[in-house]
């Protein structure tokens, strides 16, 4: 039974009280301290995922009034690495730490190992509040924010954090280091002169923030919620892709290289391992509570608003039905359309709503609407309709009015006005008249004139009276021109004896002309075939060609014999130099990786050349 145990400070690590309880207790063995609070003489002393957690509050619980849930939300790590992992992972880590006897497995679960954002080498601490613990509590502690990964500057004195020299992974498991005021000689600072210093500060509140609370985010989408925000930035394209080129290119602006190497998540890598492409894709795997920190701060959010964008749709013009802006109609400035289509603007990549109304009214404008007033703007109208052109017709003919007037009404250019009431009055002509039977008969005349042509070559004849006749009467074009003539092609056949012997000729001369060239190129089928300017004939009429494929066989190179030739090559290039190793692979652009395989022909041919030089 323990004699005594610690306070805990705010914000202390659990880890820093045991390590303080050791100091105190006079244990000169970590394994008396450790049979003291566990029950046993080897347990596992993780900082940052403490284990046997049940154990050790039984064993403290006279000395202390807490809880479970205070320990694991306000002296761990816990909920910096789970709130953005599955409820299954959650609750799985807790148990482990709770229950578990801590061994690696914990970590594997919230993807810690597997990732490339590693967690800090030492424990850090602020050289402020190093002396305010001296001074009033005569002893200092391991605050619980300092050691997350994301987190470099105190939030309480707005200075740098300092590396101590204790490491936070310790070589035995079940070691503390209890005299903490000896191990703070380090003093080593990040690296962080060119870094912004109000992003740190954000970062750090952010990540705060993320430690001391369960946000519950595995209840929420973030896919959705992500592909939403993304939208509404206008990184959507109109086939619902994401534009992750521009993505990248303002995610690296707005942030800077410098900050974004500090915090181990520069977006780079081939197609498939860049991590911010992958997070804005189904999330096959968890991600680093650091990125997605990077990436909601991206889209304008932070941890505590992130969730309201839950289950919605992203609609830059509001929710239908939309206001019909004819001023034609009955209807107008009253919300009756409920056919909107969206797409982005080429050169701004804003989005664009065309409006379509049942009156006939179209018009189209750019995105987003911010206001009320700018629902009732029209960017651009697509089409009138026939409400809006009788209500010209009655305006322009019934009542008389001038251009100007009719414009104001209308809302529209006088140009406009004017270009569709002489649409209006100009009287439909009979198709008949349109087709003037002198058309037709010069269409007859010429048909007769060169009987053996086809229509497309009596098009060419005379195209501006095709063109007149198949606008207006299509019909009778269609009856009153050449029956299609059906082409009938002899079949020729191939001698191809004769052409197998001709083929080898020429693949004999371009395997000559293949090893002639300065630089090795290797001799194969496709190499061959683009000699004689007929790679598909050596492709796929192989069986019709047993001489030149026979020939190509005997000559083609395998990888290994073309590499050796390469380095020969090298070598006679490399002659007035020293002869070394990787001189002679890079010249030969030849990977390292194959290097094993090629060490004996390389260093013979090095003794060879010597010899010969």
């Amino acid at each position: 039974m323990l004699a005594f145990f610690p306070s805990i400070y705010k914000d202390e690590l659990l880890y820093s009280v045991l390590a303080r309880y050791h100091k105190r207790s006079g244990n000169l063995s970590n394994k008396h301290s450790t049979l003291d609070l566990f029950g046993k003489k080897k347990a596992y002393i993780i900082p940052d995922l403490p284990t046997d957690l049940e154990i050790l509050l039984e064993k403290v619980n006279p000395f202390l009034n807490s809880s479970i849930d205070e320990w694991i939300n306000y002296h761990t790590l816990y909920n910096y690495y789970t709130n953005f992992t599955s409820k299954e992972i959650k609750q799985s880590v807790r148990n482990k730490m709770l229950y578990g006897c801590g061994n690696t497995s914990l970590h594997y679960s919230t993807g810690q190992m597997a990732g490339t954002v590693k967690e800090p080498m030492y424990f850090r601490y602020c050289p402020n509040c190093f002396e305010e613990d001296i001074q009033v509590n005569g002893e200092t502690y391991w605050r619980t924010y300092h050691q997350l990964p994301s987190v470099f500057i105190c939030l309480k004195h707005s200075v740098l954090l300092v590396d101590s020299s204790i490491l936070i992974r310790q070589g035995n498991s079940s070691y503390f280091y209890s005299n903490i005021e000896n191990s703070l000689e380090k003093g080593n600072k990040s690296d962080v002169s060119k870094v912004n210093f109000d992003l740190l500060r954000h970062f750090a509140v952010e990540s705060s923030n993320l430690n001391q609370k369960d946000y519950k985010f595995d209840q929420l989408n973030l896919l959705e919620i992500y592909h939403y925000l993304l939208d509404r930035e206008g990184y959507v394209k109109s086939n619902g892709t994401i534009d992750q080129r521009r993505l990248e290119e303002d995610f690296i602006k707005k942030f800077k290289v410098d900050f974004l190497i500090l915090m181990q998540s520069f977006p780079s890598g081939v197609e498939g391992q860049c991590w911010l492409r992958a997070i804005t894709r189904k999330h096959r795997k968890s991600f680093h509570p650091v990125r997605h920190l990077l990436f909601i701060y991206f889209l304008g959010e932070s941890v505590d608003t992130i969730e309201q964008y839950a289950n919605k749709r992203y609609s830059p013009f509001g929710e239908e039905p939309y206001l019909c802006l004819n001023p034609a109609a009955e209807h107008f400035l009253q919300p009756v359309i409920t056919n909107l289509k969206v797409t982005r603007c080429y050169d701004t990549k804003r989005p664009v709503g065309t409006f379509s109304c049942a009156c006939g009214f179209v018009y189209s404008r750019k995105g987003p609407d911010k206001t009320e007033e700018d629902k009732t703007n029209i960017g651009r109208i697509k089409m009138l309709g026939d409400t809006w052109l009788s209500k010209l017709h009655q305006l322009v003919e019934i009542e008389q009015l001038s251009y100007k007037a009719c414009s104001k009404i209308l809302k529209v250019d006088t140009k406009t006005i004017i270009k569709y009431s002489k649409q209006r009055n100009s009287k439909p002509m009979n198709k008949e008249n349109h087709i003037k039977s002198d058309l037709k008969q010069k269409w007859i005349d010429l048909i007769n004139q060169y009987p053996i042509l086809s229509r497309t070559e009596l098009r060419k004849k005379d195209p501006s009276l095709y063109m007149r006749i198949y606008r207006n009467d299509k019909e009778w074009l269609k009856e009153h021109s050449p029956v299609v003539k059906v082409n009938r092609v002899t079949n020729k056949r191939v001698d191809w004896v004769q052409r197998d012997l001709h083929i080898l000729g020429m693949v004999k001369k371009a395997v000559e002309d293949i090893s002639a060239k300065e630089k090795p190129v290797r001799i194969t089928v496709s190499s061959i075939g683009k000699m004689i300017n007929n790679k598909s004939l050596l492709e796929k009429r192989v069986n019709k060609l047993p001489n030149t494929m026979k020939y190509i066989e005997s000559v083609k190179e395998n990888t290994t014999n073309f590499q050796k030739r390469r380095i020969s090559w090298a070598i006679d290039q490399l002659k007035d130099e020293e002869l070394e190793v990787w001189k002679i692979m890079r010249k030969a652009g030849i990977s390292e990786r194959f290097y094993s395989g090629l060490e004996i022909e390389i260093k013979r041919q090095i003794i060879s050349a010597k010899q010969k030089f």
